[in-house]
């Protein structure tokens, strides 16, 4: 075999990796849905929406000031969008690595990376990290911080969260219609919340899960 025929293959190859024009290859896109899935998808999110409204007008759980709970009637929410649910691998990150959080008054807090996600929206590819905690003591969770285009116009702009779980077959479901604010957008002075970190900033908006909450619109 020359070396010109060598090399000619191993051209080949790359190429076979990337994909044409020397792209990576799409990530997965978001998940498919037959009728009777997305009904019950549908059912699981309004009674997840329900359940915190519920749990907000009562007194003794709610997050609200004392002066916004007379008047409050339920947070507010985007439709749902079932192209912004995802069935992800977490790309595990070996060794641990702790990430120091910024908080909204200043001072930081540790994380651990856990790994990373990669989906595709629109065609390109976006990457968020994954994190839990870094004290044992705070139980075992994985947590998606992130930004998007929404934060701070639409959306609260210390950005939203996900909460993740870990299934069998190594997947997490990313369903950003389950997004929520932290707790500093209905009481910030009361609540100091953890800032999603800047990696985990998506440059198109995300119009799915809470909105801003009404009474600092």
């Amino acid at each position: 075999m020359t070396s010109r025929t060598m090399l000619s293959l191993g051209a080949l190859m790359i190429l076979a990796a990337v994909g044409p024009a020397g792209c990576v290859s799409e990530a997965p896109g978001p998940l498919a849905m037959n009728d009777q899935e997305l009904e019950a998808w549908e059912i699981r999110l309004v009674e997840f929406r329900i359940d915190k409204n519920e749990a907000f007008m009562d007194s003794a759980q709610t997050a609200l000031r004392v002066e916004d709970l007379p008047g409050f009637e339920g947070l507010n929410y985007y439709f749902p969008e079932k192209g912004l649910r995802y069935r992800l691998p977490l790309e595990p990150v070996t060794g641990g690595r702790t990430v120091e959080l910024t908080k909204r008054k200043g001072n930081t807090v540790p994380y651990v990376l856990k790994g990373k996600v990669t989906f595709a929206h629109e065609g390109k590819n976006h990457t968020l990290s994954v994190l839990g905690p870094a004290d044992p003591k705070d139980g075992d969770y994985l947590w998606l911080p992130f930004y998007d285009a929404t934060s701070g116009e639409e959306t609260y702009g210390g950005g939203r969260y996900l909460d993740l779980e870990l299934a069998a077959d190594g997947t997490v479901e990313v369903d950003f219609n389950f997004a929520y604010n932290p707790l500093c957008d209905y009481n910030p002075e009361k609540y100091n919340c953890t800032l999603p970190p800047a990696e985990n900033r998506l440059p198109f908006a995300v119009r799915a899960g809470e909105k801003l909450f009404h009474a600092h619109e």
